[in-house]
């Protein structure tokens, strides 16, 4: 990591309640995007003197047009004191960053559409199909031929007068 990114904490509080010490803190990333997890938790361990077991990363929140993030975390003394439900979630939040994070270097899905094209060579004419008529020009079309198939109300009740009278 080039530049140093720090952890500040800004408030403990105790909660027996639910047998934790709840952090509030914030992580300076200067130039640098929203750290994962993984990226605060080890100097999180090194500043709380807690081990990355006991160690809840609840939430994580941006600053904007800052480089610098506000973080909820959670410390439990025992790890049967951590709620499974929780430890859960925070599981399935940190494999859903993994899994839209493109492994290696990976081409972005707009690209691989645009390699999947053939480029016509200089002098050679690329064929298309032939033109479509616009959305815009079949509404009003089909619009006009109704209305002329389609007579008023007023008007299918005289028609069918007139046709019982012709019977």
């Amino acid at each position: 990591m080039g530049e140093m990114m720090s952890l500040k904490v800004l408030d403990k509080k105790k909660n027996p309640l639910f047998k934790r010490e709840e952090i509030k803190a914030t992580f300076e990333h200067v130039g640098k995007p929203t750290p994962t997890r993984d990226d605060i938790l080890p100097l999180l361990e090194k500043s709380l003197g807690s081990k990355k077991d006991m160690i809840l990363i609840d939430k994580i929140f941006s600053v904007k047009g800052k480089g610098e993030s506000a973080l909820k975390v959670f410390v439990y003394s025992k790890k049967e004191d951590i709620p499974k439900e929780k430890l859960e979630l925070i599981q399935k939040r940190s494999e859903k960053k993994k899994a839209k994070k493109p492994e290696g270097s990976a081409p972005a899905p707009g690209a691989e559409a645009k390699q999947g094209e053939a480029k016509p060579a200089e002098g050679e004419v690329k064929e298309e199909g032939p033109k479509e008529e616009t959305s815009e020009e079949k509404p009003a079309e089909e619009t006009k031929e109704k209305v002329k198939e389609e007579p008023k109300a007023g008007e299918k009740k005289e028609e069918e007068k007139r046709k019982e009278e012709k019977e």
